[in-house]
């Protein structure tokens, strides 16, 4: 047998091995995934079988009820037509949770909206206007993202007792119109991938700076912003503390995290707790189920464009 045929017999057996070895990785890095998704999804589907869980047949156990029989919608006909809370608070008879839902909406939309406009304009100032100083801007904005969020809530706290904020909306709305350091970052990388050439073009044209961003930026840069909005509204949403903070004397003006923990007060039903949960989870689960194309596509491209 010639050395030629034996580099051939050789090659197959090699490119055989790698083929094996590909596909063994794949299956690993498949079944780690697998995991790694049950757990995830684990807690949902604990709340979600909980919430149609009968009140009986949890009370008949003290085990989790893997096959609720029967189902049972008890818990859900409490938290939107016989709640409790609803006539002592609003004096009406919708549920408190639907209240703090639209108290969410009027609270966290205009903040995301305006801010992501501010947000968008600083990171384009950074991305595409010559300024002095603009690098040693930009390191101090991203430095301000380093400061844990925790060690800022009692200064922030006696600013606005002084400024005669408190027990208002005022602090969960104002600051949000002044945009994030996240999210300038963010929107800097996604503008750096947009040519240069263009925006002279538009400029030559007559365009300001502000024309520019509004008339070609943000056009040109839709899947970051619905991805940047999309955390923003996520973070005002899932707004625990400062709602508890500013609001204890309002309970009419609470959001809808707030509305949830007062079931989780007053209820001592688990299917009652769990399907508030649920119904306050909803919400997300469709804006995320519509916007999930053009939010990977933002995150992605944030990155890919630095």
């Amino acid at each position: 047998m010639t050395s030629d045929t034996v580099d051939t017999v050789k090659k197959p057996r090699a490119a055989r091995g790698k083929r094996g070895g590909s596909l063994s990785a794949k299956i690993a890095v498949s079944v780690v995934l697998g995991l790694y998704a049950l757990w995830v999804v684990f807690p949902f589907l604990v709340i979600l079988l909980t919430s149609l869980t009968s009140r009986t047949q949890l009370d008949s156990t003290m085990h989790f009820v893997w096959f609720p029989s029967p189902l049972s919608v008890e818990g859900y006909k409490v938290v939107l037509s016989e709640d409790i809370y609803s006539q002592w608070i609003y004096g009406d008879s919708m549920s408190s949770l639907l209240h703090g839902f639209f108290n969410t909406l009027w609270q966290v939309v205009p903040p995301t909206l305006v801010g992501l406009f501010v947000s968008g304009l600083s990171a384009y100032a950074f991305a595409k206007i010559r300024f002095p100083g603009s690098n040693a801007l930009f390191l101090a904005l991203v430095a301000t993202m380093m400061i844990p969020g925790a060690a800022l809530t009692m200064p922030s706290y006696l600013f606005y007792d002084a400024i005669g904020w408190t027990h208002s909306v005022l602090p969960l709305m104002i600051p949000g119109i002044f945009g994030g350091a996240g999210v300038a970052f963010f929107l800097r990388q996604f503008f750096h991938g947009i040519p240069n050439e263009l925006i002279e073009a538009a400029r030559l044209d007559g365009l300001g700076d502000f024309s520019v961003y509004v008339r070609i930026i943000i056009p040109l840069s839709g899947p970051a912003f619905i991805a940047q909005g999309i955390f923003m509204f996520i973070g005002g949403y899932n707004n625990f503390q400062g709602p508890l903070l500013y609001l204890p004397d309002h309970p009419e003006l609470s959001p809808l995290q707030l509305a949830v923990h007062l079931f989780a007060g007053g209820y001592g039903n688990p299917a009652v707790l769990c399907a508030a949960a649920v119904v306050a989870l909803l919400p997300l689960i469709i804006v995320y189920c519509f916007l999930q194309k053009y939010f990977t596509q933002g995150i992605a491209m944030s990155g890919l464009k630095a």
